[in-house]
């Protein structure tokens, strides 16, 4: 096997691909990154059993031919290398790297051990057609509220549902403290539910950016499969029945304010100053006479803020951990929002004053009144 490519491009290949490589075990064909020449392409993938992610290079090659190294082996010597091209060539059943005046020899694994990337084998009814922006902006504003503990693993996916009644994609995270739902138009065939892990949504978030290039999504009933260009990325799904979140959403409220999206989520980066010394990170929230009272208090001092709102309903004192409505806040993009309370112990409902593009939930703290 000998080939010659350009290193900027090879490590960003790299750098895609080993997110799916399996750290745990060293000396493992899992820690690997599989290449593979196929014409004037590299084909570079990674599997650790659960991820698989797969993307092409262009390359000048000389001698077909494939091997496996170690991920990050292969990622922190490619990238100490100087710019311009990187020639590979097998010598004595190792790797030899050149470029420059700069050179090394990797020990390689068996390629043939390697597992073959997963081919989808589906019905064209359980494919849907996003970009690449709205599939980032669904992710981004709904991950952060997925479980990132391990007793639930059912709340460490992201369930995406569409409703081909009214051409709808939803993706909805929940971790029992808050929700996070967001809703976009979709054209779709069928009806399709699927519960993604939530990390590697925002892996493929990041790995494919910014665009409006469409990204085909493709379901079975065990795995997901993301294509976009010259990326390919598999997952299996998590196993279970996501909760029924929406008899989690009150049907009516008892105090509802509109804020200011800004000005609310300044207010809460004050508090956090001195609420983030406590674990809790403890706001109090007093509702009244059409404004929002903030304090939060610490062994370092006291802080008070107060916002005017538009408020309909009861007079209300609530808290709640600030960092929870904070990570809401900060990826809403809508001037204003309506914030609906049932009472100090019920969620609060955050929603936008029209339509319903994205719903949070956000479980208040119990403190003695």
């Amino acid at each position: 096997m000998k080939f010659i490519c350009n290193k900027e491009e090879l490590i960003k290949g790299i750098n895609i691909v080993m997110r799916a490589a399996y750290s745990k075990y060293q000396k493992s064909i899992l820690e690997c990154i599989h290449i593979k020449t196929e014409e004037q392409t590299l084909l570079l993938d990674a599997f650790d059993m659960t991820t698989a992610i797969k993307t092409s290079v262009y390359a000048q090659v000389e001698e077909a031919g494939e091997t496996a190294i170690p991920a990050r082996i292969l990622y922190d010597i490619v990238n100490k290398f100087p710019a311009g091209e990187i020639v590979f060539e097998r010598e004595d059943a190792a790797i030899r790297i050149s470029g420059a005046n700069s050179s090394a020899t990797l020990s390689e694994m068996d390629a043939q051990q390697f597992p073959a990337f997963p081919v989808y084998e589906g019905n064209a009814d359980h494919q849907i057609q996003i970009s690449r922006q709205t599939f980032k902006d669904m992710v981004e504003k709904t991950a952060f509220s997925a479980y990132t503990g391990e007793d639930r693993p059912i709340f460490t996916g992201l369930l995406l549902e569409t409703n081909p009644q009214d051409g709808t994609l939803s993706v909805v995270g929940i971790d029992g403290i808050r929700m996070a739902k967001k809703m976009s138009p979709l054209s779709c065939k069928s009806h399709i539910k699927a519960i993604v892990p939530a990390k590697m949504l925002k892996e493929a978030s990041r790995i494919l950016g910014d665009g409006e290039e469409e990204i085909s999504l493709c379901f079975t009933e065990h795995a997901c499969f993301l294509k976009c260009e010259e990326i390919e990325i598999f997952t299996r799904l998590l196993d279970g029945e996501f909760i029924n979140y929406q008899a989690l959403i009150p049907a009516q409220y008892k105090t509802r304010v509109k804020v200011n999206t800004g000005m609310f989520e300044r207010s809460l980066e004050l508090m956090m100053v001195l609420a983030r010394e406590d674990s809790s990170n403890l706001i109090r929230m007093t509702i009244e006479n059409s404004c929002i009272d903030l304090q939060s208090v610490s062994e370092y001092g006291k802080a008070q803020d107060t916002l005017s709102v538009e408020m309909q309903g009861e007079v209300l004192k609530i808290a709640f951990n600030a960092k929870y409505l904070l990570d809401v806040f900060k990826v809403i993009e809508e001037e204003e929002v309506y914030m609906e309370f049932t009472g100090r112990l019920q969620a609060c409902v955050i929603k936008p004053v029209a339509g319903d593009a994205f719903l949070y939930l956000v479980v208040p703290v119990n403190i003695a009144e």
